[in-house]
């Protein structure tokens, strides 16, 4: 797992102990943690003045906070960081969780619109938090070729595949009609032109072939480039987009429920892709499972959350990330294996449909 952590007070075992049961009852409860909450539970042989003055130092120290005016204590973003890199344990992965993600994938084809939307339905299900999967971005689509068949009138299925095995089918009109003995040599055009390179690349290409004064004089040639034009337009074939599910389970988190304002912040905050590419970009500075809470990133700072995300690629490869948003009270230990499982599954899929 990434750490964020920075230097920070070495806490005594008894501070430890302390601190995580209070993160571990306030993620259960939503509701501020008291000494005599503690001592119900039964797991510390301390007296309940003994508790509040531990919990009273780790306010001090900043890793706990207080509330208005309520007698109990929560967790700081220290506090959870703390938590989470040094105190918790981490859950295996339960039989019927990997029986779930395979019922849920196995059979689901490795296109990419389709399966990352899937991945992103399944893991916000498993986790009951909003999901989020930032699929390959053009940068990362190197073309290894790409077929054109009609489908109707004025309609062409373009199919393209990346040199990392990804597929991506796009449905495009077209002003004239096509016949089949043109698409293909369209489709073997293109592919001798510009395969081995981003769609970026291509679309520049495209455009300055197009401006060429020869294209005019040449209608194939013409029909061609403006067909692939289409084909590789912004919006489509492997741009960086992020497929997020699940928004309606902010809903139901007892610490957004009131808050009106926070809730509507949080989803806008949802509908700008943008940032939540940059989330997950930075979040992911190599390979592996990153955690970010609250105030450690811009995006959960502003809508007060955390995020678990994972890479997912090919080859050791990176092609993209996916990870969940959720209250700073997420469950870690459960969501950290999930996001990381998932990160695995969803490279090896892509690994076992590679040419």
């Amino acid at each position: 797992m990434a750490s964020r952590a920075g230097s920070r007070v070495k806490l005594d075992p008894r501070s430890r102990e302390v601190l995580s049961s209070v993160v571990v009852t306030y993620i259960r409860s939503a509701s501020p943690v008291s000494s005599r909450q503690l001592t119900r539970g039964g797991a510390f042989s301390l007296s309940p003045a003994s508790l509040r003055s531990s919990m009273a130092d780790l306010e001090d120290l900043g890793f706990l906070t207080h509330p208005h005016v309520s007698a109990g204590r929560v967790p700081t973003d220290l506090g959870y960081r703390t938590f989470v890199e040094e105190l918790m344990e981490v859950q295996d992965l339960s039989e019927d969780d990997r029986r779930q993600i395979a019922l849920g994938l196995d059979h689901e084809p490795v296109e990419i619109d389709r399966f990352l939307h899937a991945t992103s339905r399944l893991l916000s299900k498993l986790t009951g938090e909003v999901a989020v999967v930032a699929a390959p971005g053009s940068f990362r689509f190197v073309l290894q070729s790409v077929q054109f068949t009609r489908v109707a009138d004025r309609k062409i299925l373009v199919v393209q595949i990346s040199e990392a095995g990804l597929v991506d089918n796009r449905l495009i009109e077209t002003r004239d009609d096509y016949t089949a003995a043109e698409l293909e040599e369209v489709s073997r055009r293109l592919t001798a032109d510009y395969a081995g390179r981003s769609l970026s690349d291509i679309r520049k290409l495209l455009l300055s072939a197009l401006e060429e004064e020869k294209v005019r004089f040449d209608a194939a040639l013409c029909r061609a480039l403006d067909l692939g034009r289409k084909a590789f337009s912004e919006g489509g074939g492997g741009d960086e987009e992020v497929v997020v599910e699940g928004t309606e389970k902010i809903l139901d988190k007892p610490e957004f429920r009131k808050d009106v304002e926070m809730v509507r912040r949080m989803f806008h905050a949802f509908d700008e892709k943008a940032r939540l590419v940059n989330l997950l970009t930075d979040c992911l500075p190599g390979r592996g499972t990153s955690v970010v809470i609250g105030s450690e990133s811009p995006f959960t700072g502003e809508t007060q959350t955390a995020v678990v995300a994972a890479t997912y690629g090919i080859g050791g490869r990176v092609l993209g990330a996916l990870g969940v948003i959720g209250p700073r009270r997420m469950e870690y230990s459960r969501v950290l294996p999930m996001v990381e499982e998932m990160g695995r599954y969803v490279s090896r899929r892509l690994a076992e449909e590679t040419p």
